[in-house]
Order: structure tokens, then C-alpha cells, then sequence
């Protein structure tokens, strides 16, 4: 009888015991972490972790060996980083994704994988357009990963051939579009607010920005003083 295939991938790193310390070998060399069970030790060995997986110089692994909590860690700080304005939908978005498939090899990810996940963003109860925008998260990280050949290009394309789920196609709620707030509202706040705030509300109120714009503008106007 042949012996049944397991999609889980080893682990990259071995922790292991020196006295009362914990220690990980990395091509041979001893790197030691700090005191068993510590904080302090937790910390340096992700630290290590993700060096290892972006760190050519360091790196010893192949697709093979990456796995799905691999790629999470490493993508989060470098997300914490790069996309801070996003950072916590692509948290949510990891969060499920490591709920389904922790300890899973990334290479062994495939379409019905990436459509089983979109299923379970919907029964979290949001809204159809946010289940849309945390497949995009998905699918940011795995192309971030090829970058780094943590995740083979044919994972990404598994991802992308997932639709995206359609007005009136899915169990998802609709999000209701967003409306103006009111004149008299915005008249009766506007004493209550400081100068700043107050001038950036009333240019966003007359040249119809989002706040982001009018936190760019203000930016760029604070630079050129």
C-alpha cells in the first residue's frame, strides 16, 4: 500500500536547547536566542525567521519548505512597513488564512484552496466588496513572495483565476454606497474643530476630496514652507 502524501512542509528553522537558552543553527553556525520560554527569545527567533526566508545571503530554503505561517510572518512586517494605511484588513486576511491552512506548504495552495478561503471570508459576515478586497490582500502577498521565491509564480496565478464575487451572485451583503454627510451637521462641527482640522474640512467640502487628498495636500503645502 503506497504511504499517503502530506501537504505539510518541514519546519525551516529547529529550535533547540543549549543549558537553559535557546539556540537555532543556520549553515552550520550557532545563533543563540535567549533564555527557554522567554519573550525575549519568541522575538529573535520570527526576527531570525524572516531574515532567513528574505535574506539571500542567509536563505537555505526552497518553495518546498515555505510554509503558509512562513509567508504570513514575513509578509506582516513587511506589510506593517510598506502598507500601514491597509494593515489591519490584510491581518484579518491572514488571520483566516492561517485558521484554514496553517502549517500547509505554500507550493501545494491551488485554486480550490484559494476558493474554500473566499468562502470563508463571506460567512464572516462582511460585506461582498470587503471578501473582494482581502482576496486582494491574498493575492498582494503571494505576488510579494515570488519576489523573494518563497512562492512558486504558478500559486499566484491559482489565486488570480478565483473570481471575484459578483452584485447579487454571492451571500454577501451589499455595502450601501456612501452618503454626503449633511450641511447643518458639518456647520455645527466646524466651530468645535482646531484651525488645521477646520480648514482641511472646508476644502474638503468645497472641492469634493477624500480625506487622504486633503492630508496630501496639507502635506505638500507644510513641505513647500
Amino acid at each position: 500500500m503506497s504511504k499517503k502524501t502530506s501537504n505539510k512542509a518541514p519546519r525551516i528553522l529547529q529550535i533547540r536547547r543549549d543549558r537553559d537558552y535557546d539556540c537555532v543553527y543556520v549553515k552550520g553556525k550557532k545563533i543563540m536566542l535567549g533564555r527557554t520560554g522567554s519573550p525575549e527569545a519568541e522575538v529573535a527567533f520570527r526576527k531570525l525567521q524572516v531574515q532567513i526566508l528574505t535574506d539571500p545571503t542567509l536563505s537555505v530554503t526552497t518553495p518546498q519548505q515555505v510554509t503558509v505561517d512562513n509567508l504570513c510572518l514575513a509578509y506582516l512586517q513587511h506589510a506593517e512597513e510598506a502598507d500601514p494605511d491597509h494593515f489591519f484588513g490584510i491581518k484579518t486576511a491572514l488571520k483566516i488564512l492561517l485558521r484554514h491552512f496553517a502549517g500547509q506548504a505554500v507550493d501545494g495552495l491551488d485554486s480550490r484552496s484559494f476558493l474554500f478561503l473566499q468562502k470563508m471570508f463571506v460567512q464572516h459576515d462582511v460585506s461582498r466588496q470587503y471578501c473582494n478586497m482581502l482576496m486582494g490582500y491574498i493575492r498582494a502577498m503571494l505576488k510579494w513572495g515570488i519576489l523573494y521565491k518563497l512562492v512558486p509564480p504558478h500559486v499566484h496565478w491559482e489565486a488570480k483565476m478565483v473570481p471575484a464575487l459578483r452584485k447579487g451572485k454571492t451571500k454577501a451583503y451589499e455595502k450601501p454606497p456612501r452618503q454626503d454627510v449633511p450641511d447643518e451637521v458639518i456647520d455645527r462641527t466646524l466651530p468645535h474643530l482646531l484651525p488645521t482640522i477646520r480648514d482641511m474640512v472646508q476644502v474638503q467640502r468645497w472641492a469634493g476630496m477624500r480625506p487622504s487628498e486633503v492630508f496630501l495636500f496639507h502635506q505638500v503645502l507644510n513641505h513647500r514652507r
